[in-house]
């Protein structure tokens, strides 16, 4: 049995429902100027990358939701402050586990 190896495109697909970092991240971002490719260039995307990618995440769900949730600034430094504290323990994470960055 041959196993085809799943496209950029499926795995797009896959993650749609996916509530995962990287869609935090960029619901924090996207708050801040309702910019979809300036959010996504924010949270490390590719400048080749950030326009189509901002306009797919800004379709999602997640993110539908949370534009119409509204938050106030105390909440948006609220959930800025929990995701660097996300990043700051998956730091932690990848050192116990000795994980380089990968280029």
């Amino acid at each position: 049995m041959r196993i085809r190896q799943m496209g950029f495109s499926s795995k797009l697909k896959a993650h749609k429902h996916l509530l995962t970092l990287e869609t935090l991240k960029f619901i924090s971002e996207f708050m801040e100027d309702g910019n979809a490719r300036g959010a996504a260039l924010r949270i490390g995307i590719p400048e080749t990358y950030a326009s189509r990618y901002g306009q797919w995440l800004k379709k999602h769900n997640f993110v539908k939701q949370a534009m119409e949730a509204d938050l106030d600034d105390r909440e948006r430094l609220k959930l800025r402050n929990a995701l660097r504290e996300i990043d700051r323990q998956m730091q932690i994470c990848k050192d116990i586990l000795n994980l380089e960055e990968i280029d």
